[in-house]
């Protein structure tokens, strides 16, 4: 999401989180100093994890993302379908977005298998109370498609390359 304040453009910031990362107690803590000392409010940073950083130990790993979620920080699963996790640990997430693996995307026009997954993945994600990104769009179709399919936002070469942060507005 983007927002104007005045002057400023407010624009959440997503990081991936390693494995390592999400299995250190004192995370929480790190972020929400940094936050703090560089005035950032925490709904404008997004976590990324991936299934497999959940996995490895996911006592651990669900205590510190509940903390940063309670921060107000958003968790956004990554990479969704290519990891090997539960539905069991998506329910017990603490997460704002389900973000679909471009395997998925770049193929969702013209396979049905690709076409069902997203779709019910879309479906699962909205039931549990999270945003659908679709990673991968390349191109109008799949764009279309995804609206039809009920995605909440894409990512990809569609809709914009990478460009340097001066370049951004």
């Amino acid at each position: 999401p983007t927002r104007r304040s005045s002057d400023l453009l407010e624009l959440r910031v997503s990081v991936n989180l390693s494995m390592r990362n999400v299995r250190e107690t004192n995370l929480p803590d790190t972020i929400e100093s940094l936050l703090a000392q560089h005035r950032v409010p925490p709904h404008l940073l997004c976590c990324e994890i991936t299934e497999s950083a959940v996995m490895g130990d996911p006592e651990r790993t669900l205590q510190v993302l509940n903390r940063l979620f309670a921060l107000g920080v958003h968790i956004a699963v990554d990479d969704y379908g290519t990891g090997y996790a539960s539905l069991s640990y998506l329910k017990r997430l603490p997460a704002n977005e389900l973000k679909i693996d471009r395997a998925f995307v770049q193929h969702v026009t013209t396979d049905e298998a690709d076409q069902a997954i997203v779709r019910s993945t879309v479906n699962l994600a909205h039931s549990l109370g999270m945003c659908v990104v679709a990673e991968g769009v390349e191109d109008q179709a799949t764009w279309d498609l995804l609206e039809t399919l009920g995605c909440d936002i894409a990512q990809g070469y569609y809709l914009s390359r990478p460009i340097l942060a001066q370049d951004l507005e």
